[in-house]
């Protein structure tokens, strides 16, 4: 008898655990001023950020300085944000490499003056994984 239970027990949670869908991580800026979850549905391909105390929104629609352009990519379990901010004559280009098999997140910045590209910087994230 409770061999059967234990059988049946297997076999209803085990699939679900399985087949998840579902992948979650924190994320670290490496100056340690910027922290976020980031949670991605790979059935709908949506990707939500929630910064400390806030709640969740998605990444994709919403501009977090300004933002123009603002692009997604999807590839599987990596993610491409891609974005523009513009001043006067100088503007960013911001590019977000979310990899949710690896559970890593790298910022690109290039800093354009006068349509010229005076500097690129690469912030690389300290990420974990967040069992859901």
């Amino acid at each position: 008898m409770h061999n059967k239970f234990l059988l049946l027990i297997l076999f209803l949670f085990i699939p679900n655990i399985m087949l998840g869908k579902n992948y979650m991580m924190n994320c670290i800026s490496p100056d340690f001023k910027k922290a976020a979850f980031y949670k991605f549905d790979s059935t709908n391909e949506k990707l939500l950020m929630r910064t400390v105390k806030k709640k969740w929104k998605d990444f994709c629609d919403f501009d977090t300085e300004n933002e123009q352009n603002i692009n997604c990519t999807f590839n599987k379990l990596n993610i491409i944000r891609s974005s523009t901010i513009e001043n006067e004559q100088d503007y960013l280009e911001k590019y977000l490499n979310i990899n949710f098999t690896k559970y890593s997140l790298v910022e690109t910045i290039k800093i354009f003056k006068n349509s010229n590209l005076k500097e690129k910087i690469d912030n690389i994230y300290k990420c974990k994984k967040v069992n859901i």
